[in-house]
């Protein structure tokens, strides 16, 4: 019967509702979480004299890392890359930033 009212036309709101409604917000917050923090404004908040862990708060957990030590100094040199190419490395001495490159394909 059309038009009836019972345990299934609430169930079939409920699946219209999840489809139309709740699942263009979950997949809009996803997608929001998942930006890439590899932009040239973030590479511009990095400067020079600033911590590894201050630009991990910036750009989060670098893609590679390699470190050297020589006496007492000790250096690294860290790459972050994102899906569409950019890519930001920055060169650490004593967990300091000494020098950085922003890349991106991006015109």
């Amino acid at each position: 019967m059309r038009g009836r009212i019972g345990s299934g036309g609430t169930t079939d709101r409920w699946k219209i509702t999840l489809r139309l409604v709740i699942l263009p917000v979950l997949l809009a917050l996803a997608l929001t979480g998942c930006a890439s923090k590899i932009t040239q404004s973030n590479f511009d908040q990095v400067k020079t004299g600033m911590t590894l862990e201050q630009v991990r708060g910036i750009l989060g957990k670098p893609t590679e890392s390699s470190g050297i030590q020589f006496g007492d100094f000790s250096g690294t040199s860290a790459t972050w890359k994102a899906r569409d190419g950019a890519t930001i490395t920055i060169q650490f001495l004593d967990d300091k930033v000494q020098a950085k490159q922003f890349y991106s394909h991006q015109p």
